[in-house]
């Protein structure tokens, strides 16, 4: 029978099926009946920092603080002990559970970053997954402004932990290889492809906007994990449109070292996770693959290129592809 054990970030995962951060992994017994389902790791669900922002709004009726101690606690004086409910989850995990648990934190304030990770990994995380967004909406900051960001928020996590550090990237990046490819030189462990947020609306019948949740998209995904395998010197993980045990294949052929999935088990239920394994193992079994590792990136980009003699070939291959493509349209 076909191995399914791989690595990813470093760490030993019984297969490379990972329930992303979600309601699925909220709780104790949420993640519990995820290792039960067959997950290889889960991401627990992300600690944002405006969970933990305080107003007057956010405070009980008749609650008396002095304005003093309010004026504290708005500039986020409490802040830095903010994930300490999560922390106790994590030690309660960590004797429950044997798969690796991995949190996410996603802050706005730069000197919670490392602050939230050391309380995450003293609370026995065994990964840490940034999960950074920065919307880009001033006319005067320029791209590289907004990657640079990216780099600072590495370093001073890494500084402050000794785990390893997966970043959660947005796919609309000035350049995704090239932030890839510095992150990885600052000591990135995985590179998370994609994140999907929330998107804008707008109902028509009442003029008002509304954000919807941001749908996964599989090739887009697909895609980079391809570009960008064997040339950044970390671990990628697939995240966004996974439906079938076929596209859980299909990523780590492209290069993925470990799939994340959500909304696929929210349709079908965590015993989906079973139906995954089971068509991946036929899949290897089949093609002969004996381990998960002899198939990872055997269709990625490098080594499509590699296939030509120069890069020039490679990319002029993918271009008459393209053209052919839609030709037939």
């Amino acid at each position: 029978m076909a191995d399914l054990t791989t690595t990813y970030m470093g760490l030993r995962l019984p297969n490379p099926v990972i329930v992303s951060s979600s309601e699925l992994t909220k709780t104790v017994a949420g993640v519990k009946k995820c290792e039960e389902s067959g997950a290889g790791a889960v991401v627990l669900k992300s600690i944002f920092e405006e969970q933990f922002q305080v107003g007057e709004e956010s405070l009980p009726e008749g609650y008396g603080v002095f304005p003093e101690a309010l004026d504290y606690l708005r500039s986020g004086g409490l802040l830095e002990y903010a994930p300490q409910k999560v922390c106790r989850m994590i030690e309660e995990l960590k004797k429950e559970v044997k798969i690796p648990v991995i949190a996410s934190v996603n802050c706005q304030s730069n000197r919670l970053w490392p602050s939230f990770a050391h309380q995450l990994q003293e609370a026995g995380a065994d990964g840490l997954e940034l999960n950074i967004y920065f919307l880009p909406l001033d006319l005067e900051i320029s791209g590289k402004d907004y990657e640079e960001q990216h780099l600072q928020i590495l370093g001073e996590v890494k500084k402050a932990v000794s785990i390893p550090v997966a970043v959660k990237l947005n796919y609309q990046m000035t350049s995704v290889p090239y932030l890839a490819s510095k992150l990885a030189q600052a000591g990135c462990d995985a590179l998370v492809l994609f994140n999907w947020f929330l998107e804008p609306d707008i109902d028509t019948e009442n003029l008002k906007t509304r954000n919807i949740i941001g749908q996964g998209n599989f090739r887009q995904s697909l895609k980079w994990v391809a570009l960008l395998s064997g040339r950044v010197d970390c671990d990628i993980a697939s995240s966004g449109g996974v439906s079938s045990a076929e596209d859980v294949v299909k990523q780590i052929l492209a290069g993925a070292s470990a799939v994340q999935v959500c909304s696929f088990f929210f349709q079908k239920g965590l015993k989906a996770i079973s139906s995954l394994l089971r068509g991946i193992e036929t899949w290897m079994d089949k093609h002969r693959y004996p381990k998960i590792d002899d198939l990872k990136g055997e269709l990625c980009f490098k080594k499509q290129e590699l296939s030509f003699k120069g890069s020039g070939e490679a990319e002029a291959y993918f271009r008459a592809q393209y053209l052919k493509a839609y030709s037939k349209r």
